[in-house]
């Protein structure tokens, strides 16, 4: 039977007419700090500290770049767990040597699934965003997050629902002007170098 219910916004299935915007600029490197799940009212609130880009713009110390995720569909996270065999690399290694041999020993680590909340308790290990990507679409929303845990393992997770605002500090603002904060950086340290 033929179903009129269009497909979820959903990493797994993402539907060929949402729209991704990495958040890369202005996250990357970034700590989650917090992770505020209301159940009831079906919401999600990721608040990052990026010192960086902060200090790079002269916010305020206390200034926090959060996303906050309504109508809250779905969560889930997943746990990369190295291969228990190591990964050595002889010394007078290539650049290119190194990079084939950290690729095959990386090929050999397993995803794990990571319930919900103990992903949340992750935040006291130290989580830094390696990756984030909006995806979007007319009928909702989806979150990809690649982070950091502790400096030595990865975690992904994955935020589905109806909408999401981005705020830095009290204001909000458009998703592409919370990515043009963290442009107008990596702009300003391109010229640096």
């Amino acid at each position: 039977m033929a179903s009129d219910k269009r497909p979820i916004v959903d990493w797994i299935n993402l539907p060929a007419d949402a729209t991704e915007l990495s958040l890369w600029s202005t996250l990357h490197d970034g700590d989650l700090i917090a992770i505020e799940s209301d159940l009831l009212a079906r919401t999600l609130m990721l608040q990052f500290d990026v010192g960086y880009v902060r200090d790079f713009h002269k916010f305020s110390e206390e200034t926090r770049f959060v996303l906050a995720v309504s109508g809250v569909q779905s969560v889930r996270s997943s746990n990369s767990v190295p291969w228990p065999g190591g990964c050595s690399i002889p010394a007078e290694t290539s650049y290119e040597q190194q990079q084939a041999i950290v690729a095959e020993y990386q090929s050999k680590w397993r995803e794990e699934s990571l319930s919900w909340a103990d992903f949340e308790r992750l935040t006291k290990s130290g989580l830094e965003v390696s990756s984030a990507t909006l995806a979007r679409r007319s009928d909702g929303v989806a979150l990809r997050l690649g982070l950091l845990v502790g400096g030595d393992s990865y975690v992904e997770a994955y935020v589905r629902g109806e909408g999401i605002t981005f705020s830095i500090g009290e204001r909000q603002i458009t998703p592409e002007k919370f990515v043009e904060v963290g442009e107008a950086y990596w702009e300003a340290f391109a010229k640096k170098r």
